[in-house]
């Protein structure tokens, strides 16, 4: 049996490690990799932009550069760096980049991840330092992959119209959940975590980092706009690490806490996280723009309603298991969370069909179809 030696970029990963969280590249690239780990025909090597990497699961990462933005303006301005590129030739078959660490290799097959086109399509989402070096060294690089990877239809479109990639190079290979999200808590377990926060049962819950995209400002205008009696009753918990431009959202959500109508959690662990789903009335997902939409995956994982944004990505991802409404419409969120307090027969339906579409989602299915375009990869050379 031929095994397929693969070099995994694990920058962001790396950097995820040594600061205590994981985002979504960090959580797909770990997946990834321990996906790959328990196949017998692929060997698993990380590699990272950096130094002081600390270990990973596969081991620990072989840093080909510490400074990424220099080297890779070097890849654009010079071509393939001969060091790395030789060093890359002689310990793997592959290159794969999940991270927008994308090197130009002459002697290595490549294939790049791209989520979503974010910083392209909403630069006022982002830093000004990203939007002017990293954007542009992000829409050179792409074009050095032999194939390009990408997580929904909408993302795939996104990318053949606004980078110019031929579509027959991009390739969709949908996120998976984690098992545990599927493991249901015992009661006990459950109501220790709702007691050590001061909750009860029937909380809307919204997960995610204070960002404009995230769109908290219209979630928690949508919860006032219920009646004061349902806002005591289901209030609104937030779990999400203080992020950028969330200065007006720190003070509302202080505000909301003082009211006695939720609570804000800056960060949770997994287990603490999937006991409040399994305790919700609801994950409030109205994100602005997402590539996939895990969360709300996650959230029927774990049998939990979910009311989610009607743009982007999520019709896609959700298909008919979660309530949909327009995320600018702060309106429209508020009677589809009265929506979800008033039919318990219409939630319980959703909640099955959400279930059974999350177990469509696996990291082990990611990981076939990955193989799959790193075989075209290779056959291109």
């Amino acid at each position: 049996m031929t095994v397929l030696k693969i070099g995994l970029g694990s920058t962001v990963w790396s950097s995820g490690v040594a600061k205590g969280h994981l985002d979504g590249i960090g959580i797909y690239t770990q997946s990834l990799s321990q996906a790959f780990t328990s196949r017998s025909d692929v060997r698993i090597r990380s590699y990272t932009f950096g130094v002081d990497t600390p270990p990973l699961d596969c081991g620990v990462p072989v840093s080909l550069t510490p400074h990424f933005p220099k080297f890779v303006l070097k890849n654009a301005l010079l071509g393939a760096d001969r060091q790395v590129d030789q060093r890359l030739a002689n310990e793997v078959d592959i290159f794969h980049a999940p991270d927008h660490h994308i090197p130009r290799l002459k002697n290595v097959a490549m294939v790049a991840s791209v989520m979503d086109l974010i910083p392209q399509i909403h630069p006022e989402w982002v830093t000004l330092k990203l939007r002017r070096l990293k954007n542009w060294l992000f829409n050179q690089s792409v074009g050095w992959a032999d194939q390009v990877i990408t997580i929904s239809e909408y993302s795939k479109r996104d990318i053949v119209s606004l980078l110019g990639i031929a579509e027959e190079r991009v390739h969709v290979t949908p996120l998976g959940v984690d098992e545990h999200y599927f493991s249901r808590q015992s009661d006990v377990a459950r109501h220790e975590v709702l007691r050590k926060h001061g909750l009860e049962p029937g909380f809307f819950l919204f997960v995610g980092t204070l960002q404009p995209r995230k769109n908290l400002a219209t979630v928690l205008t949508a919860h006032a706009q219920l009646p004061e009696a349902l806002r005591k009753r289901h209030p609104l918990v937030v779990v999400g690490r203080n992020g950028w431009r969330a200065e007006t959202l720190v003070e509302e959500l202080r505000a909301l806490e003082a009211r006695g109508e939720g609570k804000w959690l800056e960060y949770l662990p997994q287990d603490e996280v999937i006991a409040l789903l399994q305790s919700a009335a609801a994950l409030v997902f109205m994100s602005l723009f997402e590539g996939f939409g895990l969360p709300a995956i996650e959230a029927f994982a774990a049998r939990c309603p979910v009311i989610c944004s009607s743009t982007t990505s999520l019709p896609e991802v959700v298909g008919e298991a979660a309530l949909q409404a327009d995320p600018r419409d702060s309106k429209a969120i508020t009677l589809a969370m009265l929506d979800v307090l008033d039919d318990p027969l219409a939630v319980s339906q959703r909640v099955e069909e959400g279930e059974r579409r999350a177990r469509d989602y696996t990291w082990d299915a990611c990981a076939a179809r990955t193989l799959e375009v790193y075989r075209l990869a290779l056959q291109g050379r």
